[in-house]
């Protein structure tokens, strides 16, 4: 961690606090008050809020700083219901134009997954994982639609990536859809896609249900 540019330090010790629910949902939090604890300039402080409300766990409010992303139980069905049609779509779509190079590109992901140690490493090879999939379908209104929900999407992404159990389950899924991608099989591919977001939707109520109730996840 001390070898890593502060900027970055600062944004994996922000996001580890909002993720294990040390900075609860709803709290608001300013560069120069985050700066005074860290004992740094506003700065780094300014690029970790950038790269956290990329990945939807804090929202930037203009003139009154960062608040502690969250989203309502109806927001996450909502936004698992679309994501589910979509990719469900996506895939099949996919499975029609995978090729050799991206059956190699889609194994050297899975692989990496398998050796990741970081969360946030974690979060950027599943992310990658998916716009393969995304990619193959050659679909831009579908990557549009599915930019819509990206703001959940991220953040649960986020989330689930901190939970040792549930990173294996993850890649266990993924296994699956990258089977089915190489033999072709459309309808496998289907199954394993809506087992994987279903399971994922399933971790998260979870997860927001132990919140509620003042209670965490083991990692």
């Amino acid at each position: 961690m001390e070898r890593q540019p502060l900027n970055v330090r600062i944004y994996e010790n922000l996001k580890a606090a909002i993720i294990k629910g040390d900075l609860q949902a709803g709290n608001r939090l300013t560069e120069t008050e985050v700066a005074k604890q860290m004992k740094v300039s506003p700065t780094p402080v300014r690029e970790a809020f950038r790269r956290l409300a990329a990945e939807g766990l804090v929202k930037i409010v203009p003139w009154k700083g960062v608040v502690i992303q969250s989203f309502s139980d109806e927001e996450v069905k909502e936004s698992y219901q679309c994501r589910e049609a979509l990719e469900v779509l996506a895939i099949r779509l996919a499975v029609e134009n995978f090729d050799e190079q991206g059956i190699e590109k889609f194994r050297g992901l899975l692989d990496q997954s398998f050796e990741a140690k970081s969360g946030t490493e974690i979060v950027r090879l599943n992310s990658e994982i998916h716009s393969v999939i995304i990619e193959y379908a050659r679909n831009a209104k579908l990557k549009t639609l599915l930019d819509l929900v990206s703001d959940v999407i991220f953040h649960d992404r986020n989330i689930s990536a901190y939970n040792s159990s549930r990173r294996e389950e993850i890649n266990a899924e993924h296994m699956q859809i990258f089977y089915a991608l190489k033999e072709k099989d459309a309808d496998k591919a289907e199954k394993a896609m809506r087992v994987h977001i279903q399971n994922g939707l399933a971790y998260i109520n979870q997860e927001n249900l132990s919140k509620k109730k003042g209670t965490t996840s083991p990692e």
